[in-house]
């Protein structure tokens, strides 16, 4: 089964995402998968999820993946080229997911070691869960401290190139929220080089 989750920490947890992702997945059966959604991303075509699940059934060589997007932070792997990020049309994104969705269907592509995931979706099953050990608390760099662990393990991790989804990402230009957790957690990649 695989289960969708936008993860949220409570005020209690100060922001700490990977506290989020963890306690999800103890919840979960083993041969689960779970497809953590940022709370500010939608997907963009009627039917992803049997597209996820074909994605994962054409894919078994992978232990986890990730979708493209319009807007992302530092990761302009995962963002589609040519993409207006500025627009916040959903038709617009609509008009392209069905596109990649039709073109790309379930194929994947490895993401690159040497680019870090930049997690605006992240679909993982539990065993590779388990094996990393799970995520790493905090908040920023949990996604990329995920793939380094990844990595680490020699588990793939896939771009499903025809999965889009659109992401708010900081639209507005508000970032109060990274201000917060910086004081809170810093960046966990970079407080676990």
């Amino acid at each position: 089964m695989i289960h969708t989750y936008i993860p949220y920490a409570p005020k209690d947890k100060d922001f700490d995402l990977g506290w989020a992702y963890n306690n999800f997945m103890e919840m979960v059966n083993d041969d689960d998968w779970v497809l953590f959604l940022d709370h500010d991303a939608t997907f963009t075509t009627k039917y992803w999820y049997h597209q996820v699940t074909d994605i994962i059934e054409t894919n078994p060589e992978y232990g986890a993946f990730t979708a493209i997007t319009n807007r992302i932070g530092h990761s302009s792997f995962q963002k589609l080229e040519g993409i207006d990020e500025d627009n916040h049309d959903i038709k617009y994104h609509r008009k392209i997911g069905s596109h990649l969705q039709e073109q790309y269907q379930n194929e994947v592509m490895p993401y690159p070691d040497h680019r870090h995931l930049s997690g605006v979706i992240i679909l993982v099953s539990k065993k590779t869960w388990r094996q990393i050990g799970g995520f790493t608390y905090g908040f920023l760099g949990v996604d990329n401290i995920f793939h380094k662990k990844c990595r680490e393990h020699n588990i793939p991790v896939g771009i499903a190139k025809g999965l889009y989804v659109y992401h708010w990402y900081r639209g507005n230009g508000d970032s109060n929220h990274i201000d917060k957790s910086m004081s809170l957690h810093g960046n966990a990649y970079f407080r676990e080089r």
